[in-house]
């Protein structure tokens, strides 16, 4: 399944979000993408996005979502086999700290932060799923 990444469809639905991350983290905030099964699109940062693609030998955007998907979709099947809902993921690599976030509903988002971002990284996932309507 090929991602589709609409152009910004959501932003003013979810800005919200990104404004609350912004206020977290300032500049170190990178990215925000939300996605399902479908599709995925750029909150935040789709030009510094398409800077990095361009520069940096990487995954192709259809398997950064299908990647994303998976993702989502194991940490759903854990949720239900543990009964204790993933309400998020985090991977931390030499340059950049990634979150995934899990709302439910089968919607993700991906939050990318530069390296120098000094975060409380439960802090901000439980504001930022407060700020999505959950109550974290």
């Amino acid at each position: 399944m090929a991602a589709h990444f609409p152009s910004n469809v959501s932003v003013t639905k979810y800005q919200g979000l990104v404004e609350c991350l912004r206020g977290r983290v300032g500049e170190s905030l990178l990215t925000v993408t939300r996605f399902t099964d479908e599709e995925s699109e750029f909150l935040y940062g789709e030009e510094w996005f398409e800077r990095f693609v361009a520069e940096v030998d990487t995954r192709s955007p259809e398997k950064m979502h299908q990647d994303a998907v998976y993702n989502l979709r194991q940490a759903e099947v854990s949720g239900k086999l543990y009964g204790s809902r993933v309400r998020s993921e985090v991977r931390i690599t030499e340059d950049r700290i990634g979150i995934a976030l899990y709302p439910g509903d089968s919607v993700g988002f991906h939050v990318l932060l530069d390296d120098e971002a000094s975060v409380d990284v439960p802090g901000l996932v439980d504001e930022a799923l407060a700020e999505l309507g959950e109550s974290a």
